[in-house]
């Protein structure tokens, strides 16, 4: 029920309740008087309802924490407000962003190379594959690392380099045709044929080097 309490007053406040004070909104029942009981000694066992609420919210928190790791600032507000109106201590939910070291393996890739490159940038800044995000894809997204092709050939074996060098050739290769063919189209060339008549003009004062605002 505290656990509700809590949610509600978090709810009321993302919804528009025009009140910056949590601990002014309305409450249906004050559950502070539990938070606030000494603890209790009964033949030799102590009893602390105190410690019992904190440890349930400590593991709620921290469990949902884990499998929806995007919600977890609305926890570190609850673990604020739980503070704030009850006087509890709980630890802090965040986890930090981490990777999976294991990654897409290569062999997958290669024999879908026409998706990878479809779906996937390089960020030269990191030397790394990013997946493009969409609307249809999750919360989180792939990415592909030096580290994750090491792990694929300590998997699979060095064969694994050669079957993909091809698989990749190959790809190229069509692609490469496909670039020849769209050269020979005529609003291309001769765009082609006018930076290229530009250029002999301007040769001599750029020092044989094409322009690169062009």
């Amino acid at each position: 029920e505290i656990e509700d309490d809590l949610r509600l007053h978090i709810h009321s406040v993302v919804l528009g309740q025009d009140s910056r004070d949590l601990k002014q909104l309305p409450t249906v029942r004050d559950f502070s008087r539990f938070t606030k009981h000494p603890t209790l000694h009964f033949f030799g066992e102590i009893f602390s309802i105190r410690d019992d609420i904190q440890h349930y919210l400590d593991r709620q928190f921290y469990n949902l924490s884990a499998i929806s790791q995007h919600d977890c600032k609305t926890y570190e507000e609850l673990r604020v407000l739980a503070k704030e109106k009850y006087d509890l201590s709980l630890m802090e939910v965040y986890l930090p962003g981490a990777s999976l070291e294991q990654g897409l393996d290569v062999l997958e890739i290669t024999r879908n190379i026409h998706i990878f490159v479809a779906k996937y940038t390089y960020n030269l800044n990191n030397q790394l594959f990013v997946e493009k995000p969409s609307q249809t894809t999750s919360k989180n997204l792939h990415t592909i690392h030096i580290r994750h092709i090491a792990n694929s050939i300590r998997t699979h074996g060095t064969g694994i380099m050669s079957t993909t060098v091809n698989f990749v050739y190959q790809f190229l290769g069509k692609k490469f045709f496909i670039f020849s063919q769209f050269l020979y189209d005529d609003h291309i060339k001769s765009r082609l044929m006018k930076d290229y008549r530009q250029f002999l003009e301007i040769k001599d004062e750029c020092n044989g080097r094409f322009p690169v605002k062009k």
